[in-house]
């Protein structure tokens, strides 16, 4: 079993979540509740579970001072940052919803396709999603004044399904907008948008857990941990690739897609060794005229940084 595990756990745990958010539509009466019984009753445990199990890792599993911080990310910035965020979306967005839905009608009338099959509905918003996060993804690693914001979500020096919530709450407005504005102008109905979140938020903890994983063809749609860790390389060149969120596809269509099947990650995190290593100052680093952690000329000359 633990020698299978590699190659079942994501798929088991995405599929079992998805399944649990379903169930609990109508109990709830409030889809939106949803993913956080998911993540909480469901996900968590069995990140818990996975990463004592079958760790990639045995040094990863040791804490980094690093425990106190991720939590404080995890529950300030990942959870109830983006519920401010999208009731900010939805109020300033209004009217243009309104307006959208009377002048775009894609499907049958509606902005939206309601009357496809949830899973199919899942499909294309993770699609959508995904091409926006690419781009903001990208930006944030070609863009000296958009990395500083990056930077934080780089500077851990392992991964564990912890640290998957690890985003300066600027840079957290940016990611927040594709997945949140398409969808409300389109007018995505409730129980979508909850299983985009379960999916999102299974994916991201697997993507950074510390459990070997071995999804094989799946790799070339999932922007999983055995691509993502590269993403998280010292090496520029391989940082600068798979920016995908949940999705690699965009990584394919547009040439970032990186894949070295004969060897796994060396060293992660950031180049700086300075770089703060708690909530407060990470919060304050991108503001800090000598914290650019990747070299200022590392944009306009790439080929010095290979």
């Amino acid at each position: 079993m633990q020698r299978l595990m590699p190659y079942i756990a994501f798929p088991l745990v995405l599929i079992g979540g998805l399944l649990l958010c379903y169930s609990l539509f109508a109990p709830l009466e409030e889809p939106a509740l949803a993913p956080f019984v998911v993540m909480l009753c469901w996900t968590i445990p069995w990140m818990l579970l996975l990463e004592w199990w079958t760790p990639f890792r045995q040094q990863w599993s040791k804490s980094h001072g690093d425990v106190l911080t991720d939590t404080i990310y995890l529950f300030l910035i990942q959870s109830l940052w983006p519920r401010l965020l999208s009731a900010i979306w939805i109020t300033l967005l209004a009217s243009a919803t309104i307006w959208f839905s009377e002048n775009f009608n894609f499907f049958s009338g509606q902005a939206w396709p309601h009357e496809w099959p949830l899973l199919a509905q899942l499909v294309l918003a993770l699609v959508l999603a995904e091409f926006g996060r690419y781009w903001v993804h990208r930006w944030a690693h070609e863009v000296s004044f958009l990395w500083r914001f990056h930077a934080v979500h780089h500077s851990a020096e392992r991964l564990y399904w912890l640290n998957a919530g690890r985003f300066h709450p600027v840079e957290k407005i940016l990611l927040h907008i594709p997945e949140t504005v398409p969808f409300i102008l389109l007018g995505a109905n409730a129980e979508v948008l909850a299983l985009y979140f379960v999916t999102t938020g299974i994916h991201g903890l697997f993507q950074h857990s510390n459990i070997r994983l071995k999804l094989g063809p799946l790799n070339y749609i999932f922007a999983m941990a055995e691509l993502h860790r590269f993403h998280h390389s010292k090496i520029i060149r391989e940082s600068n690739t798979n920016y995908g969120n949940n999705l690699i596809i965009w990584d394919l269509v547009f040439g970032t897609f990186y894949w070295p099947k004969d060897r796994e990650v060396g060293d992660i995190g950031l180049l700086n060794p300075e770089y703060p290593k708690g909530f407060i100052g990470q919060l304050k680093a991108p503001f800090h005229k000598g914290k650019l952690d990747k070299p200022v000329d590392y944009a306009s000359n790439p080929e010095k940084y290979q």
